[in-house]
């Protein structure tokens, strides 16, 4: 069974427009020390971003090296940010780095406990794990944070179904996700046909 995992695209925007809001600052400086700190700060605020811009195109063009190089300088600068650490999980998970993923994302809750692509990916992890207990508080967790959050509810309506034989609270999840995705899954139909069936 395929979980739904965050398209790279979208959780790379997503996480790009996270880091993208902790990078304001004041505009109105009180003295010329104020305002040359402020400058200064404003434009490693901005040489931040063009670098997680560049590894972001890095990670989409499929330069994985690149990309994860950029995202650990990048947190070296600001550890503070979620979105290298995020990207670094998606980049271990994709070569198949369980722990490492597990790693990156646990360290982004830490810092954002309502991080969705966070969430969402530690869920799969335990899921994948046989942790179905697990997997259901983490995307009823996302879900808390947004309601929306598409991938979460296909992967929670998944692991109700198929997982834990729960396809009365399953269907529900199928058919919103179906209302709401622009690309649903393919198999969606069938899985909310079989759901019904079993109910």
């Amino acid at each position: 069974m395929n979980w739904v995992k965050v398209p790279v695209r979208a959780a790379v925007m997503l996480i790009l427009m996270a880091f993208l809001a902790g990078c304001a600052t004041r505009s109105e400086p009180k003295d010329d020390a104020e305002a040359a700190r402020e400058q200064a700060e404003q434009a490693a605020q901005q040489a931040l971003q063009e670098d997680f811009s560049e590894a972001v195109t890095a990670m989409e063009t499929g330069d994985e090296d690149a990309a994860r190089q950029q995202f650990q300088a990048i947190h070296q600068q600001a550890p503070e940010r979620t979105g290298p650490l995020a990207n670094l999980g998606i980049l271990a998970l994709q070569a198949g780095d369980q722990a490492e993923a597990k790693a990156r994302f646990e360290a982004v809750l830490a810092l954002d406990s309502g991080h969705l692509v966070a969430l969402n990916h530690l869920g799969v992890l335990a899921r994948q794990n046989g942790e179905f207990e697990k997997a259901e508080a983490l995307y009823r967790d996302a879900l808390t944070v947004d309601p929306d959050y598409l991938p979460a509810m296909m992967n929670l309506a998944i692991l109700l179904d198929i997982y834990l034989g729960r396809p009365g609270e399953a269907l529900p999840l199928y058919e919103q996700y179906q209302s709401m995705a622009e690309d649903p899954h393919p198999r969606l139909k069938d899985w909310i046909f079989d759901a019904k069936n079993r109910i």
